[in-house]
Formats: structure tokens, C-alpha cells, sequence
């Protein structure tokens, strides 16, 4: 998953201290706290993986009748009073997830397949299978529950925190999680590798040194591992599944990264498309007048770049003067990578209400579609949902 992900995953973090309504408030703060910051710490939003997409190739954003996609909703409505998501028996596959809702009504809601909806009390949503049978969420205290959507069966995981969101197999065969013990002292943790066939349960000895963390899982179990910020290698790692065992490096410089100027930890988590060997990774080039943002497409198979979307930067937010003498800057428009679909890569797009241009709002999916590289709106979304997850 992405840089949407990693955001998702921060608020997770926050479990551990406030109820859901308090964590749900906190998920809308945080993104109008990013959108103020000055523009001396506008880096800091690629960290969080928040790139502005413009229409790629050079292709035009003719909409024309609005697409459809396969699994996606025309239009995502939230329901005034959804049901609880029962436990005792199935509802179907998830065609998605949304964070929505004002003051004290702010909640996870899974959409499922068939386009009901129920209500997540309590719990986050931590990521779905690719096929979306699959619910993985996380209680206040951090520990994990993993749901099939299609019955009840169930999976525990206890821990306190974790390195990094769900990494599912494109194939939903495997999915591996990272739980952390919570401790300063030790930061000990351990990288559990689930086969969702049989539910069997396997700890994967990765070398604590590398301080690496794993961001996907190919159909194989060969894990890809992305840098942690201290860690000194700036490109990906290929570990076996089995044993933890490193079996190869991929440089930033594959990546058509620059090792002096970028570092692969800052641009987001790569995201690995449906085909099993493409990785789509946030990439910059810095250049005359500020820096070029591309989405491109690194092909594992074959160790070479096939896929590259320009990303312009996002349009500018409004602003006022702060109360301490500062500048308050609004919401700016732009997207966040959300998923990777058959057809192309899926955009978040999240824009300032046009009432109050210092309050956010999701307000479309958008495909890039890989035959044309036109940017195309493939589901409405109506306010006020903030925060989508997709399956995978």
C-alpha cells in the first residue's frame, strides 16, 4: 500500500490513547495541520506520500461520459445509518472502505461488493485483500483482527504497534503484517507471513540490522523490503519468504533514482501492481525551478523501468494570517496514490471545499489509464468522507 497507507497507519499509532471518535477527529486534523505548513516544510509532504497528479503523457483530461471500472462504485454516498458489520456470518467481499461522517459520527465504513454498507465500531481499518474477501483492522490497543468478509473466520494478533501497514500477495494467497512489542528498549519485531488458504502462521527471521520494513509481497512470498529513514542502502531488497534471507539489491539508481538527491524512504511505499512484478514507486527529479514528480512503473522481472507518469505539483492553497502573526495556508488540491488497478493506477482525490477553502474533502477516484495516460474521474465521492482504503 501507499503513501495514503502510511498516513493510515500514523493514525493507527494513535489507538493506544483515544477512543475512535477521538482518532476519527484526529485523522481530519492532521490533514488540515499538513495543509498549513509553510512552504519551508513542503517536503515534508512527500514523506507522507502527497503528490499532485496532472494529466500524464501530455494527454488531455477529456471526460466525456464518466468510465466505469470494474469493482468500483459510480458514485460513494455515505449512508445515514449503516448497520453494524455483523459477526456472525458473512456479507460478501469489500469493494472498499471509507473514513466519514461529522463531529461524533466520524467512522470506518466497509462497502461491500454488492454496494451495502456496514458500520466498523471501535476499530480501524488497517487494509484489505486484493479480491476482498479479507479485512484486516486494529483495535485501540494495537492489536490486529484479521476478518473473512465471505463468513467468520478470524485471526488474532497481539502487539502494541507495527513497522508498517498489511502487505498483501497480488494473488490474496499471502499476507505478512509487522507487530512491534511498543518498547523504546528492545523495538523488537517480528514479521509474521500468513497463508490465507489455511491460516497458517509463520515468522519470517528477517535481520534486524538492515532496518528495513517489509512493503509488499509477491505470489511467491518473496518479500520487498523498502528503507526505513536511518537506514544507509536507499534502493528496495528482495528477501525470501522463508528464511529472511536477502537475495538481492535493486539501487535507487534502477529506480531512476538519484542516490545524491533522492532517497526512496521519503518518496512513499512503493505499491505492487495486480500482474505481480510491477512496482509502482513516487519518484522526484530535482530541477530547474523545484522538483518533477513521476509515478513510475519498476518491472522486478526484468530490473527495468516500463511505466512513467509525470506528476505536476499540486495547485496552490489559499491562505490567511494566523493568529500568531504567521500564515495559515488551506487545503491544497491533490491526490494521494490509492491503489493499483488492471487498468491503471487509482488516485485519491482530495480538494478544498469550495465554501470554505481551509476544510478538506474527498472528492473523486480518478484512473490514469496506462493505453492513453489520460487522467479520468471513475467514482464521485460525495463529502463528507476524508479517507478511502482500497482493497490490496
Amino acid at each position: 500500500m501507499t503513501g495514503l497507507r502510511d498516513l493510515l497507519i500514523e493514525e493507527a499509532g494513535d489507538a493506544r490513547t483515544y477512543d475512535v471518535t477521538d482518532r476519527a477527529l484526529r485523522v481530519v486534523r492532521r490533514q488540515r495541520m499538513m495543509a498549513r505548513l509553510v512552504p519551508a516544510a513542503a517536503a515534508l509532504l512527500v514523506v507522507a506520500g502527497l503528490i499532485g497528479v496532472g494529466v500524464p503523457f501530455g494527454g488531455k483530461d477529456d471526460q466525456g461520459p464518466m468510465p466505469t471500472v470494474a469493482g468500483l462504485p459510480g458514485r460513494l454516498v455515505p449512508q445515514a445509518s449503516p448497520p453494524v458489520l455483523p459477526e456472525d456470518r458473512g456479507v460478501g467481499p469489500a469493494a472498499l472502505a471509507y473514513l466519514g461522517g461529522d463531529g461524533d459520527e466520524n467512522r470506518w465504513v466497509l462497502v461491500a461488493a454488492d454496494g451495502s454498507q456496514y458500520r466498523i465500531n471501535g476499530l480501524i481499518v488497517d487494509g484489505m485483500s486484493p479480491d476482498g474477501r479479507w479485512l484486516l483492522m486494529q483495535r485501540p490497543d494495537g492489536s490486529k483482527v484479521l476478518r473473512d468478509l465471505t463468513g467468520t473466520a478470524r485471526h488474532e494478533f497481539a502487539g502494541r504497534d507495527t513497522r508498517s501497514g498489511a502487505s498483501w500477495s497480488p494473488d490474496s494467497r499471502r499476507l505478512v503484517v509487522q507487530i512491534s512489542d511498543g518498547s523504546a528498549a528492545t523495538n523488537s519485531v517480528v514479521t509474521y507471513m500468513i497463508d490465507l488458504a489455511t491460516g497458517e502462521r509463520a515468522t519470517v527471521p528477517l535481520d534486524p540490522a538492515l532496518s528495513d520494513r517489509v512493503c509488499a509481497v509477491r505470489d511467491s512470498g518473496v518479500l520487498v523490503l523498502c528503507p526505513s529513514p536511518e537506514a544507509s542502502f536507499t534502493g528496495l531488497r528482495l528477501a525470501d519468504g522463508t528464511t529472511g534471507r536477502v537475495i538481492r539489491d535493486i539501487p535507487a539508481a534502477d529506480l531512476g533514482l538519484r542516490p545524491t538527491e533522492a532517497v526512496l524512504a521519503e518518496l512513499g511505499t512503493p505499491v505492487l501492481g495486480p500482474d505481480d512484478h510491477t512496482l509502482f514507486i513516487g519518484t522526484h527529479e530535482t530541477a530547474a525551478g523545484g522538483r518533477n514528480r513521476f509515478l513510475v512503473g519498476f518491472d522486478i522481472d526484468s530490473g527495468r523501468l516500463t511505466e512513467r507518469y509525470p506528476l505536476p505539483d499540486r495547485i496552490p492553497a489559499a491562505q490567511r494570517s494566523a493568529a500568531n502573526g504567521g500564515v495559515e495556508y488551506g487545503q491544497p488540491d491533490e491526490r494521494y496514490v490509492l491503489g493499483i488497478h488492471a487498468d491503471g493506477p487509482l488516485l485519491l482525490h482530495i480538494a478544498p471545499s469550495r465554501s470554505d477553502p481551509f476544510t478538506a474533502g474527498s472528492v473523486s477516484i480518478e484512473l490514469i489509464a496506462r493505453d492513453t495516460g489520460a487522467l479520468r474521474t471513475v467514482t464521485l465521492v460525495s463529502r463528507p468522507i476524508t479517507l478511502i482504503q482500497y482493497p490490496g
